[in-house]
Parts: C-alpha cells; structure tokens; sequence
C-alpha cells in the first residue's frame, strides 16, 4: 500500500471520529453481538425467543435493559472478556497462517 500527501491525512477530516464515544460504539456493539451469538451458537435454552424479543423492542426501550433480555448486562466486564477472548482466538489462528 502507497499512501501518497494527498491521502496520508484523510482520517483528520473525518468528523464523526470527534463525536464523543462514537468509536466505542463500535466496541461495544461487538461485544454485545459476541455475547448474543456464542449463547445461540451453544444452544442456550431460549435464546433464539430472547433474541426475537430484544429485536423485536426497537428503541421500546434503552438499549442496555434490551439487551438483558438476552441475558447480556453490559453493565459488567464478562461481554468485553469474551469479545477480547474471540479476538485474541482470530488473532492465534492469523499467526498460525
């Protein structure tokens, strides 16, 4: 990749980057998302009708109390954990490629 003057400082002008705790958002989606998906993928008993409902609850609610609806409490650091656990599983198997 050649990043030439005209390009190398593009991110600068990028104006939603300056908008408080926007990047996290990404993060903590992600984590909730890992969270939702691995109780699913191990079949946890209703999960699948859990994830229904929280879909299902539009914006009928703040975002964090949809979210224990699938038994997710963003509140604490195990959703994090385990998004940094799969990440870091991503990252074994790159090195091993």
């Amino acid at each position: 990749m050649e990043a030439d003057e005209d390009i190398a400082f593009e991110w600068q002008r990028i104006p939603h980057f300056y908008t408080p705790f926007y990047v996290y958002q990404y993060a903590t989606g992600f984590a909730a998302a890992i969270a939702i998906s691995s109780k699913i993928l191990s079949g946890e008993p209703g999960i699948v009708e859990n994830y229904k409902r929280f879909l299902s609850g539009g914006s009928s609610m703040d975002p964090i109390d949809l979210l224990k609806l699938c038994g997710v409490d963003m509140s604490s650091p195990e959703p994090v954990e385990r998004a940094l656990d799969v990440f870091e599983e991503y990252l074994e198997k790159l090195a091993k490629a």
